[in-house]
């Protein structure tokens, strides 16, 4: 059996396939026409089955062929899948890396230039991404669901095992519709002018520790959203108030779906981290460690996002 379903049996096969002719096939292959037929014939005898429909003129699969085909196609992308993962294991590069990234980092955008540039440089490695909300990206990476944490919030929560460096900052913007009631009101707005509207907040996706709040006032009303453009555009309708990214509002004050106003008590700017497993310490681990410093690539990438210097 081990010798039928050979790597180099299965090749000649779909080699065969590929050209519907055992000659073809033997000059691509460099070996002797009858080497194909007598490989062919085996694999036939063996299975009890017949892989091609000969005729004088030509060859083609019969039923079993095509199913046959198929099954080749796939234990032929296992052979090569595990080759490659025994030589990226062998060069220090991580057959596989999780990564999550807080929602206030992703975008479309960003995870997919993030994704093309791991790819570039390690073609081999599998990534998973994910994204959560506040601590909920540290959940991830103590539970050990993650392997890298691209913007953990700043405050380390107990978790041993785990190394961190700093990032940059989110800046936060007080924003509303200009047709909400406050937007008349003299600034800097007052906690008890705020109280009386809704607040639009997202949900921390944290399971196993404690969830953090973004924003919300003592006896406030709490509208919960499950992201942050929802939030934005709940903003933008009229429907609550609330602080937001200034990456985010930057085009809709522009554009003057929304506007700024000053409070009396401004929410603090949320330092963002870098959160690694200490016991992943591979090639890929390594290179985002060094692009998110600064002149690295993903600390360029993500400039329009963060704030550079951290406070």
């Amino acid at each position: 059996m081990n010798s039928i379903f050979s790597e180099e049996n299965l090749h000649t096969f779909t080699t065969v396939v590929k050209h519907a002719s055992f000659r073809k096939a033997a000059e691509e292959l460099g070996i002797t026409t009858s080497a194909v037929s007598y490989t062919i014939k085996r694999m036939e005898t063996y299975l009890e089955v017949t892989l091609f429909i000969r005729n004088t003129r030509n060859i083609e699969l019969s039923e079993a062929g095509f199913y046959f085909y198929r099954k080749a196609e796939e234990l032929l992308h296992e052979f090569h899948a595990i080759k490659r993962g025994i030589y990226t294991m062998e060069q220090g590069i991580e057959a596989k890396i999780r990564i999550c990234i807080n929602s206030l980092l992703h975008t479309p955008r960003h995870t997919a230039l993030l994704l093309q540039a791991l790819k570039k440089n390690f073609p081999t490695c599998q990534i998973a991404v994910t994204t959560e909300v506040y601590n909920g990206v540290w959940d991830a990476i103590i539970n050990n669901n993650v392997d890298i944490a691209i913007g953990a919030p700043g405050t380390l929560m107990d978790g041993g095992g785990i190394d961190y460096a700093e990032i940059g900052y989110i800046k936060w913007d007080f924003v509303i519709a200009p047709t909400h009631p406050l937007a008349q009101q003299t600034e800097p707005l007052a906690e008890s002018q705020l109280r009386l509207y809704p607040a639009i907040t997202v949900k921390d996706s944290a399971d196993t520790i404690d969830k953090k709040v973004g924003w919300l006032l003592y006896g406030q009303e709490a509208i919960q959203v499950p992201d942050f453009n929802a939030k934005c555009q709940c903003q933008i309708l009229g429907n609550g108030i609330g602080f937001l990214p200034d990456y985010l509002v930057a085009e809709h004050v522009k554009s003057g779906a929304l506007v700024k106003r000053q409070v009396q008590n401004p929410r603090q700017h949320s330092n963002m981290l870098l959160a690694t497993q200490q016991s992943t310490s591979g090639q890929v681990t390594q290179w985002i460690k060094h692009e998110f410093t600064k002149g690295g690539m993903l600390h360029a990438l993500y400039q329009d996002l963060l704030h550079q210097e951290v406070v």
